[in-house]
């Protein structure tokens, strides 16, 4: 006939038992891993996002800066002063960039219409200066359009 083991189910219980403990141990373990890496990788985001948007800052107030020299200066130094501005406007261009390929396409801290709206002024006022015509009305164009860029970041600061 038949034999029975006494106590067979219950030892089969206790490993069922044991081997869920182990899982589970294991699966807790794996969580607050993957919650320690998220909080840390959260905070190095957030550095980033706000090491770019202190630099994009940076570069807008001193296009600011040099486009108003730009309006104050004599004409000696104004293709120097040019040169100045555009390079902040890349500056921000590249930092789009960055921006970009960091967080994903789409993603940018100045609207790059803007920027090449700049950038087009820029042109046209090294044609003219060139030429040797009148600028006042080319340096009135890029500051208003410096002068937006840089309210963009009046509440970030």
């Amino acid at each position: 006939m038949y034999s029975f083991q006494t106590g067979a189910g219950k030892r089969k219980n206790k490993q069922t038992v044991r081997i869920l403990s182990v899982v589970i141990f294991v699966l807790v373990i794996a969580l607050a891993g993957v919650t320690f890496s998220y909080v840390r990788v959260s905070g190095v985001s957030r550095a980033t996002h706000e090491a770019l948007m202190a630099r994009a800052t940076s570069e807008t107030n001193e296009a600011q800066s040099a486009v108003y020299r730009l309006t104050q200066s004599s004409g000696t130094n104004t293709m120097t002063l040019l040169a100045n501005v555009r390079s902040h406007i890349y500056a921000l261009q590249c930092l789009n960039t960055l921006a970009s390929n960091i967080y994903g396409a789409g993603t940018i801290i100045v609207d790059n219409s803007m920027l090449s709206a700049c950038i087009t002024t820029l042109d046209a006022a090294e044609q003219r200066l060139q030429a040797g015509s009148v600028l006042t009305e080319s340096m009135t164009e890029l500051r208003d359009e410096v002068d937006a860029i840089v309210a963009l970041f009046a509440g970030i600061e």
